[in-house]
């Protein structure tokens, strides 16, 4: 009886040792950014607004976009660089944004016209593809996605 219950203990024993518990949590940041993924904790106010991006006609600039995928990872830092929120109505690319009204896309670009708190601006943007955004003649930014 004695090598019974040793042996039934040794495969727990065995079973326990060769599941990999923490790999799956250190592996999860990564593909949270290869997808482009914002942190939950980012879908507030106007991330929340523009994050399911826009389908009404013209409107394929409306969304999250940010440098890269690792920059969707780092949207709702107070450190975030490299990124844009744009909702119908609001632009913001740091701590605060501006406010418009915005129209539609010609031959996939925009001119926003809006008033910021240092006075009024007008950002242009260019839709090359539907996740692939250009602000004014910086680098093409992705779409971060909820």
């Amino acid at each position: 009886m004695a090598m019974e219950s040793s042996s039934s203990e040794m495969p727990m024993a065995m079973e326990a040792s060769s599941e990999p518990s923490a790999a799956p949590s250190s592996e999860a940041p990564m593909a949270a950014a290869a997808d482009n993924k914002l942190p939950a904790s980012a879908l507030t106010a106007d991330v929340a607004i523009a994050a399911p991006g826009s389908t009404a006609d013209g409107q394929g600039y409306v969304g999250v976009w940010a440098k890269d995928a690792a920059g969707c990872a780092q949207i709702g830092d107070a450190g975030a660089t490299g990124f844009a929120v744009i909702t119908g109505s609001t632009f913001r690319d740091g701590p605060a944004a501006c406010y418009g009204n915005f129209g539609a896309l010609a031959d996939g670009k925009a001119t926003l016209a809006m008033g910021c708190a240092s006075g009024p601006a007008t950002v242009n943007v260019a839709l090359s593809a539907d996740d692939t955004l250009q602000v004014d003649d910086g680098p093409a930014l992705v779409r971060c996605k909820p």
